[in-house]
């Protein structure tokens, strides 16, 4: 059995590791990109946990495209649906379903990936699960949200399209075919807990937004951040139960792979061709699932390399809030903002070049996001409000408190029964 001080500490990491990357992706991200912030961070956090040390920066690249997955969706419409009494009930049901749709997708590679570290995984049937996963977003994407068959948007005012229906049936695609067999009961749990956390997490934190919002008294404070930093503490719980249960995963890690150490060079080539797939796939192709297509090709080659899912997890989310950073900076327009971003990419690709243990990591990418965060905060326009200081505060008292949490994370893990008992 766990001690209590430590099994507090197994619930509580990533709880507040999640909420501190959900609520930095409203600020520094946006989107899918800005999504794989808190999924890079809690798949760190979980491969610590496990004693995944050899695998963390797999589980990392897997968390973050899962947790990018759900970025595809449209949601501020819903926000303004919240609002209305008549139509508070059918937001908070959208919030629940998306909520719980985001948990599912992200759980389900994370908990795919966690699957790496026992006999008889078959890689081949994790790249046919994205297969199917693709398939299926396009399947689902096309009979209900484009028809519109159930919409938890503004259908009179700018409607938006939405994705939650060809998530769902992705997630689900791929968790049949990849996590088939014996082994498949440890990647349901990731999935099936982590749709519980977000069902539950996205529509309490949009009623607290809504609650806020008519306190006259209380204006001053960011509401809407009080919904994302609710949503990702309750996902991250969601992932904790999880991994709680999966606490006998073995710690050996798979076969051998390549490029446990390499060059800076090779680093910023492996990085720059990561961020120009995947930036450039988001940006430039007009599908509305294009997120789907960069999140099977990723992990796909992150299967070869951990040097390709270290640039994958940390690189390409760096470089991604760093543009967020540029685009929304009149100083850093242009020649000025590219340079920027080259420049913190560059600098991201070469110390993800070497093997870095999962605090490291870790504290790498919360520490230069939140960074990031100030300096979005204080460079000119300023962005110095009461309520978005206070914001600012409160994110780095929860990076503070995760770095005291990731002093010691492998002792958190007892012997358990297997991660593949039910």
């Amino acid at each position: 059995m766990a001690r209590t001080g430590n099994a507090a500490r197994f619930f509580l990491l990533p709880a507040v590791a999640m909420s501190l990357g959900w609520g930095l992706r409203g600020f520094i991200g946006g989107g899918p990109l800005g999504a794989m912030i808190p999924g890079a961070m809690v798949g760190l956090v979980v491969s610590g946990l496990l004693g995944q040390e050899r695998q963390a920066a797999w589980l990392a690249a897997c968390a973050a495209v899962g947790v990018g997955l759900g970025g595809q969706m449209t949601y501020g419409q819903t926000v303004g649906l919240s609002l209305k009494p008549e139509t508070y009930w059918w937001a908070m049901l959208g919030f629940a379903i998306k909520g719980g749709v985001w948990g599912l997708a992200g759980g389900a590679m994370l908990g795919a990936g966690i699957l790496r570290s026992f006999e008889g995984w078959n890689p081949r049937r994790f790249l046919s699960g994205l297969a199917a996963m693709l398939a299926a977003t396009w399947a689902g994407w096309r009979l209900v949200n484009a028809p519109k068959l159930i919409y938890f948007s503004d259908p009179a005012n700018k409607p938006r399209e939405e994705v939650w229906a060809g998530l769902l049936a992705g997630a689900i695609a791929f968790l049949v075919v990849a996590a088939h067999g014996p082994l498949r009961r440890a990647a349901w749990r990731f999935a099936l807990w982590g749709c519980a956390g977000g069902a539950l997490g996205f529509p309490l934190g949009a009623a607290l937004q809504a609650w806020g919002r008519g306190l006259a008294s209380l204006q001053w404070l960011d509401w809407w951040k009080g919904m994302e930093l609710t949503f990702g503490a309750l996902l991250g719980l969601g992932f904790a139960l999880a991994a709680w249960r999966s606490r006998g995963a073995p710690a050996a890690g798979g076969p051998p792979e390549p490029g446990e150490e390499a060059p800076w060079a090779a680093g910023l080539v492996m990085a720059a061709g990561a961020a120009a797939v995947m930036i450039g796939i988001e940006y430039r192709m007009p599908v509305r699932f294009n997120f789907s297509i960069a999140a099977a090709l990723a992990p796909a080659a992150a299967l070869r390399s951990r040097l390709v899912a270290r640039q994958v997890a940390l690189t390409v989310t760096a470089a991604a809030f760093v543009m967020d950073l540029a685009e929304n900076k009149p100083g850093l327009a242009g020649a000025a903002g590219w340079a920027v971003v080259l420049a913190a990419g560059g600098g991201a690709a070469a110390w993800a070049s070497r093997e870095r243990s999962p605090r490291e990591m870790f504290l790498f990418l919360t520490w230069a996001a939140v960074a990031v965060s100030w300096i979005k905060t204080l460079w000119p326009p300023l962005l110095a409000g009461p309520g978005h200081l206070l914001t600012e505060t409160v994110f780095v008292l929860m990076a503070w408190l995760c770095t005291r949490l990731m002093q010691a994370p492998y002792d958190l893990a007892p012997a358990g029964r297997p991660a593949v008992a039910s």
